[in-house]
């Protein structure tokens, strides 16, 4: 499980450990991620995963200590915010780098086990942003709309091997993500957050969420409720819900 010292991950690292499973859970976040280490059931993996080569060590390591992997929970991701002038080629690289090529670092590495050992479940955290435009948020919405396409092409694909893969669409958790985010210029990405007219979900009741959608296997995991409501409605209605989900932007 990638971006596990914290919000999401970390939370899914706990419920699974509680429930008796056996989780590898992975951060660049060392420090914070140390805090999950020797909890029962948790493992620390320190972990970066612009990084191909580490990717695909950390799931042979999971692979050879316990025998197999049955959940792969790409989670990693990070924001970067403000106006789409103002985007510069590290900013580009660096939310690629992670939002994108980290996700396909994790899915590789999981299916190629997956396939060998018969069976297996791939979870992509995308964003509601991956499905609806979200301004000030260009880069960010490119990267979850390639994690929505990634993994629902590939779902149908790796379902002739009994693998499984779904993707999370998140809407407003209570997290550092946004607060953590990159600004570019004056840009403020948590104070724009902060002004959404929507209630946050906790970070255990979006692991919850997940979980119970991973149980179905769900193609799509959408939560909170309202988030699942727009999404609806932008999908059946997009030149009617636009201008209504970016109103007065972020």
């Amino acid at each position: 499980m990638t971006g596990a010292a914290s919000g999401i991950g970390r939370a899914l690292a706990v419920i699974l450990a509680e429930r008796g499973a056996t989780v590898y859970a992975a951060d660049r976040d060392a420090e914070r991620l140390a805090q999950l280490d020797g909890t029962t059931g948790i493992h620390a993996v320190p972990l970066d995963v612009s990084d191909r080569s580490a990717v695909t060590a950390a799931v042979d390591r999971v692979v050879s200590e316990s025998g197999g992997l049955d959940l792969m929970f790409n989670n990693a991701g990070i924001v970067v915010g403000g106006d789409f002038a103002e985007m510069t080629p590290d900013a580009w690289q660096r939310i690629v780098d992670i939002n994108f090529w980290g996700v396909v670092h994790g899915t590789e590495a999981a299916y190629a086990q997956m396939r060998k050992q018969g069976h297996g479940h791939i979870i992509n955290t995308s964003s509601s942003a991956g499905v609806m435009p979200v301004v000030r948020s260009a880069a960010y919405a490119a990267t979850k709309h390639a994690v929505v396409g990634l993994s629902t092409s590939l779902r149908a694909e790796a379902a002739e091997h009994d693998i499984n893969v779904t993707v999370v669409l998140p809407g407003l958790v209570d997290t550092n993500i946004f607060s953590a985010a990159t600004n570019l210029a004056s840009y403020n990405y948590g104070a724009a957050v902060e002004r959404v007219p929507m209630k946050k979900a906790t970070p255990r009741q979006a692991a919850e969420a997940i979980l119970r959608g991973v149980a179905r296997n769900d193609e799509f995991i959408v939560f909170p409720l309202l988030n699942r409501l727009v999404i609806q409605l932008y999908r059946a209605m997009p030149k009617l819900m636009g201008p209504i989900v970016t109103r007065g932007g972020m």
